[in-house]
């Protein structure tokens, strides 16, 4: 089955900043199952009807987790050089970093600061240890045939 919801994101509760939202033109669609969607909004889009609006506050434990301090790096420089030298411009505050583990797996960090020799990354995502609040309108559902 194929989901088509709006949704407004707010961090920590019905009154807190807003995260994320969709736009009439722009809905979120989903197919039941996949992992484009937290377990608990698909939970609850599932148990509502078309047309239906609800609200649902995940906690971060169930969301991305708690922030955690051992995913911030402070890592050279060197590693920031590519085939054209030493690219400056994802070394600025604020941008996201992709890098590859020991396993070869892409991690995706934020940029917190910069000195002369090195950068501090936090590898957290970016939504982790926030209580996400989920108002949420059920647009339409789809049969899937293929």
């Amino acid at each position: 089955m194929k989901y088509t919801i709006h949704y407004t994101l707010r961090a920590d509760g019905p009154e807190g900043e807003v995260i994320e939202a969709t736009v009439p033109e722009e809905p979120f669609n989903f197919e039941a199952g996949g992992e484009d969607i937290l377990e608990d909004l698909e939970a609850a889009v599932l148990q509502a009807k078309v047309g239906e609006s609800f609200e649902l506050t995940i906690p971060s434990d169930r969301a991305y987790g708690p922030e955690m301090e051992g995913a911030f790096a402070v890592l050279p420089k060197t590693q920031f050089v590519d085939e054209e030298g030493l690219d400056d411009t994802v070394m600025e505050e604020g941008e996201v970093v992709v890098m590859r583990d020991d396993t070869g797996e892409e991690l995706h960090g934020v940029v917190m600061g910069v000195t002369e020799e090195e950068v501090e990354v936090d590898f957290n995502h970016p939504l982790a240890g926030i209580d996400l609040h989920f108002s949420v309108q059920l647009m339409s559902v789809e049969n899937d045939e293929r």
